[in-house]
C-alpha cells in the first residue's frame, strides 16, 4: 500500500498557498520535466477581523 502512495506522489500533489486574506489549496498533476499543472483550487477564507 505504501509503494502505491509513493508512486502516486510523483504524479499528483496538493500545495498550500498563503495569501493576505485567504489561503488556497491547489491540486496539481506532474506533466513531466518539473512542470506541474493545477487542476483545482480551494479557498480557505481568513477569519473576520484580521
Amino acid at each position: 500500500m505504501t509503494k502505491q502512495i509513493d508512486d502516486l506522489s510523483r504524479y499528483y500533489r496538493y500545495e498550500l498557498v498563503h495569501g493576505d486574506h485567504a489561503d488556497f489549496i491547489a491540486y496539481q498533476r506532474n506533466l513531466g520535466d518539473g512542470v506541474w499543472q493545477t487542476y483545482s483550487t480551494w479557498m480557505i477564507p481568513g477569519a473576520n477581523g484580521d
